[in-house]
């Protein structure tokens, strides 16, 4: 027979822990001295005390493991085993949301040194009229996203004929009247003559711009338009006017999920 200190130290609890598992119920010695009142154990009941002892660790209150014990399912295999599945999903859940706040932290830690940091100087041009040719996506009735129609958009990339350059591609944002809406298009510069089924075509009209370059993820590009509206140009005295700004993917894009990918964004400004 085991003693309480032994049992207690074997799975490094207290004896007052194993005194509360009986005054409950929950785990009884095999056997209580007369004399003393020694609490002794059969080495046999070890294997229900570790599961108790697991399952404690697993959150479970001595409520619910008691009536595990009631009902014979803390020593059910095929019980315990369903159980553990569901314990270990939940924490995938968890460990999934743990790891977003994460990256949503390094996010805002990066966009609050940029915040503090030296402001970018964009390049200001004047940039003839020029016409695109791509797939359109409306924010008011288009389904799914922007990111979603660029991988419709793709596969279909050779069906536009008189591309000007092959390997610079556009992000086009045309702002609708007088409202929050807007149309996407993702695009070539061409000049051809054929309009493939699904797509459009639109005469982008010459106008001066400021130019930015973001680096990094896709996913970010929303922190830098931010900077840019919210700091970089009212920090060089340039005034946004009405009109289509976009972006420009060349060569130096190498993926959405490339830290390396650079995207020059064009703005309107008077």
């Amino acid at each position: 027979m085991l003693t309480i200190g032994l049992v207690a130290r074997l799975y490094g609890i207290t004896a007052k822990t194993l005194r509360h598992y009986d005054a409950v119920g929950l785990f009884t010695p095999a056997k209580v001295g007369e004399d003393n009142l020694y609490r002794l154990y059969a080495p046999e009941q070890l294997p229900e005390l570790r599961t108790i002892l697991f399952l404690r660790s697993m959150g479970l209150n001595l409520d619910s493991i008691q009536e595990m014990k009631r009902s014979g399912t803390l020593g059910d295999a095929e019980y315990m085993k369903g159980l553990l599945q569901k314990r270990a999903e939940a924490i995938q859940d968890e460990v999934g949301s743990l790891h977003k706040q994460l990256h949503d932290i390094h996010r805002m830690v990066e966009y609050m040194t940029n915040t503090g940091g030296i402001p970018m100087e964009p390049k200001v041009i004047q940039k003839e009229a020029f016409t695109i040719v791509g797939m359109e996506w409306h924010s008011q009735s288009s389904e799914g996203d922007i990111p979603s129609m660029w991988q419709r958009f793709i596969p279909r990339e050779h069906e536009i004929e008189g591309k000007r350059e092959p390997k610079v591609s556009y992000g086009i944002c045309i702002p609708m009247d007088e409202c929050e809406d807007f149309t996407y298009v993702a695009s070539y510069e061409a000049y051809g003559d054929h309009l493939p089924d699904g797509m459009t075509r639109v005469n982008v009209p010459a106008q001066r711009y400021a130019v930015f370059t973001h680096k990094g993820k896709t996913e970010s590009m929303g922190e830098t338009y931010e900077l840019i509206y919210g700091k970089w140009l009212p920090l060089q005295g340039l005034k946004v006017t009405k009109g289509i700004d976009f972006e420009r993917y060349d060569e130096r894009f190498h993926g959405p999920e490339s830290e390396s990918s650079e995207v020059d964004i064009y703005i309107p400004i008077e």
